[in-house]
């Protein structure tokens, strides 16, 4: 019997433990925020100084390319007291804490020990290497946090160098579930996603706020529009005969998408229609897969000829061998006034998650 009860007695402890540990976390708050908002907590001295040049020179870079410059991410900063004196500050969705160790007496550095824990933080202090470290679901369910640290200034100015191309992915994968939501909403246009998969060789959940503006059968072209209050975001379906690699270079794009501007996007103002611009701006050009097909992607901006209008495009051309198709899709934003790195982030997300309907 005491025998049965030493087996017992520890697991019912872990099974207590258990219970309290998922009660703590079913009593948090889902994490709020926007998508590509970071909240960084430091010392306010670490902010103003070169620390803090050294972060938002990384993590305010330019999105490419827009008209007018918008940011990777947007940051909001807040000291730890600042962090604990609002409520809601403590339920946002992304923190990157950044510490100077050698600060005994620093509110934050006291945060980054106690979340460490002793033993690595004092591993951390005793090495001239930069340190970072992940968190989640600190304060809200939800939650992601990085933390960067050294054992001085210099040491935590490289941690945020080193470290920023990964930290920028993992934040753009825990966007991801938020991204997909804002681009494809409750449901899909089913008739337009049949028509895409029909006559594109692609399957793509067109959402339901899409409609079309012009289909012309003859030319093989589809294009659909979603219009908002801030914005019009537009996609552009077309197939071409794929006969050999040069068809897929930078020229040959550009020209095929100002074909497209000048036959289709015009306006009452004679000879007043849509091209690229490549004499003020550049178009970058970038090469992935979109579902295991070769993929060449352009990105620039495209503006009226006769009018001061213009805004973001980005223009895929997927090769399908077997087939011998290309699919060209060209998505656009048309947002006078208002910020565009958010829609044509969502437009980049409903081309990507395409698949090829074999």
């Amino acid at each position: 019997m005491m025998r049965l009860l030493y087996i017992l007695l520890p697991l019912l402890f872990l099974l207590a433990c258990n219970n309290e540990i998922k009660q703590q976390l079913d009593s948090k708050n889902p994490a709020l925020g926007k998508l590509n908002q970071v909240v960084v907590v430091a010392d306010e001295e670490l902010w103003k100084g070169a620390v803090g040049d050294t972060f938002r020179f990384y993590f305010e870079s330019a999105y490419p390319i827009l008209p007018a410059p918008e940011s990777i991410f947007d940051i909001k900063f807040y000291t730890p007291n600042q962090l604990v004196s609002g409520p809601t500050r403590k339920e946002l969705r992304t923190y990157i804490i950044l510490a100077d160790l050698s600060d005994a007496e620093s509110s934050t550095t006291q945060m980054v020990k106690k979340d460490m824990g002793s033993e690595k933080f004092n591993s951390a202090m005793n090495t001239s290497k930069p340190f970072t470290s992940l968190g989640k679901d600190k304060w809200a369910k939800g939650q992601f946090l990085a933390y960067m640290g050294g054992a001085n200034e210099e040491v935590l100015i490289q941690a945020i160098k080193k470290s920023y191309p990964a930290i920028a992915r993992r934040i753009n994968e825990h966007d991801q579930p938020k991204l997909k939501a804002m681009s494809f909403g409750i449901k899909s246009n089913k008739g337009l996603s049949r028509m895409v998969r029909e006559n594109y060789s692609l399957d793509i959940d067109i959402p339901v706020e899409y409609t079309t503006a012009r289909r012309d059968s003859l030319n093989n072209v589809l294009w659909l529009v979603r219009r908002t209050n801030e914005a019009d975001m537009h996609l552009v379906f077309k197939k071409y005969r794929y006969d050999n690699p040069n068809q897929v270079s930078k020229d040959s794009i550009i020209s095929w998408r100002n074909d497209f501007g000048q036959n289709y996007v015009t306006s009452d103002i004679e000879n007043n229609v849509m091209i690229v611009n490549e004499e003020d701006l550049p178009v970058y050009e970038y090469v992935h897969e979109i579902d295991g097909s070769y993929t060449k992607e352009l990105r620039g901006i495209w503006e009226m000829t006769k009018e001061f209008t213009g805004g973001p495009f980005a223009t895929y051309v997927v090769v399908l061998e077997d087939k011998k198709e290309l699919i060209y899709i060209d998505a656009f934003v048309l947002a006078p006034g208002h910020k565009k790195r958010n829609y044509m982030m969502q437009l980049d997300c409903i081309v990507k998650s395409a698949k090829v309907n074999s």
